[in-house]
């Protein structure tokens, strides 16, 4: 269940630096398109925009299944093992209080 965690996280981690480096160069055509001037340069820039905010859509809701597929794995797994993720929740917060509470005097 880690390494599914590690992946999807990788895989996250991928796809927004993706759209990032996306970003930046639609970014540099608008530049482009608006020191050259004009107004078929707005027309130009609204274009790209719209065409931006179709990609960014996109990869937003092709990121958001993927998660709701990797929660819906986790629900099943639940479902099935309910006292291990209950032993896992406890154990966790034990050690997150004992992180937390440990005072130094």
């Amino acid at each position: 269940m880690v390494n599914k965690e590690r992946n999807l996280r990788r895989a996250t981690e991928k796809s927004i630096e993706g759209t990032r480096r996306d970003i930046d160069k639609r970014v540099d055509e608008i530049k482009g398109e608006l020191e050259a001037g004009g107004p078929e340069a707005v027309e130009g820039v609204l274009r790209s925009l719209s065409g931006l905010k179709e990609e960014l859509q996109t990869r937003f809701d092709d990121i958001q299944g993927m998660f709701e597929g990797e929660l819906e794995t986790g629900r099943k797994e639940i479902r099935e093992h309910p006292l291990l993720a209950v032993s896992v929740a406890v154990a966790a917060g034990v050690i997150v209080g004992l992180l937390l509470g440990k005072k130094e005097d």
